[in-house]
């Protein structure tokens, strides 16, 4: 079925699945004609309805793998599936790879107009776990070339970057970077002559593509890199970033209200994680998973994750952990924790937490504008006015130096829990003043 088309395997898995055009056009919202002619190939498809189509006939993530490598063989024109694949092939993932570093410096439009695709994750998920079985790795393990300690240095001057003013600041960088400086060096052999310590850099940096347009709200894109970043991290068998990866995934998830798969990509980190023996990447994995289920009102699930996490975390030897997850510290844990009490609604606890969350590395000025947010909007739930206003002032401050998309959501959103208190004078210079710090951001 490795040349089947899309259209093909649409009818295969209708028939399968014993529906008619009309009942599948039932079932994802679109009309019996749009499914008719995607699938006699008249029409050109839609990365939505491909997603909706292999929900409806639980395709586990095929028909979203065939429209991708579909649009990929077609060339550069109208590949709105870009990045969604996990290539098996080496080839054809670098080719992948390069092609999204190349188009999204290019600002193709397609990928500005990316959507998100909860199913996407399904196929690479489930290659990456087969690949835990196999012998553990870590960034710390594999051969370095110099070329990796480069890729490597420049990784983390972008990160110390985007800690301090945000994603939206550096993105375009970061992208032009691997496009002029990376794709070159990745194209030049396969991947026993490129080394894994290259592979693992390269993967690293294509991790933090997607996490800055993730913070741009670039979600489409940011999917994307995410996938990608897993494909080279499979290549260079860095089991621990591949863990790191899986629980940014699960991050996003969370973030975009797609609990249910923030589970999943959570205990995919966790199961990796285990795998590779980085306890701190356990633990993070760990808080991931018990904030997908306060998110699902699971407190029980919730609280459990936390324990394990704050275990876990205790036991860790730091000076083992790879570089890139320096940031997650007690601060972090107890950032992700507070937000698990304001899910729940426990309000005292998540003020706790919320205030042991600000004391952290002076670096992380877009982790304190968060974490600042999430302090005031504990005392919204305290139905205390006065200070939710002047902790939100606080984190309008930082976010006046900050470019990152994720904070407007975030001041937005606490000036919405404001509502009930909208014709106070303080909520209303509150208001005010957020307006015009998210419109200059």
């Amino acid at each position: 079925m490795g040349s089947e088309t899309l259209g093909e395997a649409l009818g295969r898995w209708r028939l399968l699945r014993g529906l008619s055009f009309r009942q599948l056009g039932k079932l994802t919202n679109y009309s019996h004609v749009y499914v008719w002619e995607i699938e006699t190939g008249r029409k050109p498809s839609q990365p939505e309805f491909v997603a909706a189509c292999d929900r409806a006939l639980a395709a586990g993530g095929q028909l979203i793998a065939i429209a991708a490598r579909t649009r990929t063989a077609d060339g550069d024109g109208g590949d709105e599936g870009l990045g969604l694949e996990f290539p098996t092939d080496w080839l054809e993932g670098i080719r992948t790879v390069t092609t999204l570093w190349r188009h999204d410096a290019g600002r193709r439009r397609f990928l500005r107009d990316a959507a998100f695709v909860s199913s996407a994750f399904t196929v690479p998920v489930k290659r990456w776990l087969e690949l835990v079985d196999g012998p553990a790795g870590t960034a710390d393990a594999l051969s370095e070339p110099p070329t990796a300690g480069t890729v490597r240095e420049m990784t983390r001057t972008f990160r110390r970057l985007d800690n301090r003013y945000g994603g939206g600041q550096i993105r375009s960088a970061v992208v032009q970077y691997l496009d002029t400086d990376v794709a070159p060096m990745l194209r030049a052999g396969p991947p026993e002559t490129l080394g894994r310590g290259f592979l693992s850099a390269v993967a690293e940096m294509t991790h933090l593509a997607g996490w800055l347009a993730y913070d741009a709200c670039d979600h489409g894109i940011a999917q994307r890199y995410f996938i990608q970043a897993l494909r080279l991290a499979m290549a260079a068998h860095d089991q621990a970033l591949g863990a790191e990866i899986l629980a940014g995934t699960s991050h996003q998830a969370i973030f975009l209200g797609r609990a249910k798969p923030a589970v999943e990509l959570a205990r995919a980190a966790h199961q990796t994680a285990t795998r590779a023996r980085v306890p701190a990447l356990v633990a993070e994995a760990s808080v991931m998973k018990a904030h997908a289920y306060a998110r699902l009102n699971m407190e029980r699930e919730c609280t459990e994750a936390l324990t394990e996490a704050e275990t876990t975390f205790d036991q860790a030897d730091r000076a083992e952990d790879p570089q890139w997850i320096s940031y997650l510290d007690e601060a972090y844990l107890a950032a992700i924790s507070g937000h698990c009490f304001l899910a729940l609604g426990h309000r005292e606890q998540a003020q706790r937490f919320a205030r042991r969350s600000l004391d952290m590395h002076p670096g992380y000025v877009r982790g304190r504008l968060f974490n600042t947010l999430l302090l005031a909007g504990t005392h919204v739930l305290e139905r205390e006015v006065e200070q939710t206003c002047a902790v939100g002032n606080e984190a309008l401050d930082l976010a006046s130096t900050v470019s990152s998309g994720r904070a407007v959501t975030y001041i937005d959103g606490l000036v919405r829990q404001l509502q009930p208190w909208r014709t106070d004078r303080r909520v209303k210079a509150f208001a005010e003043r957020a307006k015009m710090v998210t419109a200059q951001g």
